[in-house]
């Protein structure tokens, strides 16, 4: 466990129960615009005063009592304290107690705080010459590595380059973000990379559709032998205990190099780019206010003066149909979905086997693997 982060998460809440964060408004990291004003909250509940926790050091995390220096100086000696274990339990609250946990997988951590996309690169240079390796949206975790220069190298994930420090904070604001965005995920453990999730509890049960190790999903409930989790596109499906790992876990970046494509085709994945992170809204059409898959598909395309159909089933008949093996960046994957006869859902090529699309009311507008589920159909509505 890592120590320094218990010690610092305490100080923070004795001086905050709750924080005001500057944002960046950041499309990348060397286009900033403005600044706005983000609030985070902590609110683990109260202590009763006249209740204190009973050994000595302990400090407070917003109402959560943490016996620290007997605590670790109990595990670090090798010995085990059921007295100890007892009090501590009695003392905090549970549920930001197993949030605090994700703070054990960092020794510095960092919390991408932008609007919408932070980029990783190779080398600590915003330039042509230093690769885009991979993204970053926000309250997105990292390790801080090193520092120089204006830039953190970090590892997130799969990825490990270079961010614009301006973008990243660290600290006791990082520690806040980290708490307030802690969720239970699965994340799967398969050296095939995909999961088949299913519709009930049983191998012999529908397949929904599949996930992918690249990614984390939100977990609804822990069964004998299953795990009931949240997909990308917000069903609810049930995936084998025995290929995911289930814990507390913040968002980690995901990797992505620009394609080499023709100049209007990158134009369009870059342009739709800029809207990550942005909220699904069923029904909506603004690319900054709420979209839902289809609506975002035909906004960006809109951009490019490309008229497409409104609903994702619509737009599979636009264009000219394709294989996957031959789809560029910029051409459009077919996906079904539950209670929806065919197709049902749409996302836009970016090459490299990944996808950007609104997802669901939980994620938003993100990247993900292409073959999160089964592919139905690929139009090309370019050429």
């Amino acid at each position: 466990m890592r120590k320094s982060f218990w010690i610092r998460t305490g100080m923070a809440a004795m001086t905050m129960s709750m924080l005001m964060g500057t944002v960046a408004m950041a499309d990348g990291e060397d286009n900033s615009t403005s600044t706005a004003v983000s609030q985070y909250s902590l609110n683990a509940g109260d202590v009763e005063a006249e209740n204190p926790a009973s050994i000595s050091g302990a400090l407070s995390l917003a109402g959560v009592s943490v016996s620290l220096e007997d605590y670790y100086s109990t595990l670090e000696s090798g010995s085990y304290s059921r007295v100890i274990e007892m009090e501590i339990g009695a003392a905090t609250d549970e549920e930001i107690a197993r949030k605090a946990s994700v703070l054990d997988e960092y020794d510095n951590l960092g919390i991408a705080l932008v609007d919408n996309y932070l980029n990783v690169r190779e080398l600590p240079s915003s330039e042509n010459t230093s690769q885009i390796i991979g993204k970053m949206i926000h309250d997105t975790a990292c390790e801080i590595l090193d520092y120089a220069d204006g830039w953190y190298k970090i590892k997130s994930g799969p990825v490990t380059g270079y961010v614009s420090a301006d973008y990243i904070i660290t600290g006791d604001e990082a520690v806040a973000v980290a708490l307030e965005e802690a969720k239970l995920r699965a994340i799967v453990k398969t050296d095939g990379g995909e999961l088949n999730v299913r519709k009930e509890p049983s191998t012999d049960s529908e397949i929904l559709e599949k996930v992918s190790a690249e990614e984390r999903y939100e977990v609804v409930e822990v069964l004998d032998g299953w795990v009931k989790i949240v997909t990308l596109t917000g069903e609810e499906g049930y995936v084998s205990s025995d290929y995911v790992e289930v814990k507390y876990a913040l968002n980690e970046a995901v990797e992505f190099t620009p394609p080499m494509t023709s100049s209007r085709r990158l134009a369009i994945i870059e342009y739709a780019q800029q809207f990550l992170g942005n909220p699904y809204v069923f029904g909506g059409t603004s690319l900054t206010r709420g979209t839902d898959c289809s609506g975002f598909v035909m906004r960006v395309f809109e951009n490019f003066g490309i008229s497409l159909s409104r609903t994702s089933k619509a737009q599979a008949n636009n264009g000219t149909e394709i294989s996957y093996s031959e789809a560029q960046p910029g051409d459009l994957i077919f996906y079904g979905r539950s209670g929806v006869s065919g197709i049902g859902h749409v996302g836009i090529y970016l090459g490299n086997g990944k996808i950007i699309h609104a997802a669901s009311s939980r994620t938003g507008i993100i990247i993900s693997s292409a073959r999160f589920k089964s592919i139905l159909k690929v139009v090309n509505v370019i050429d």
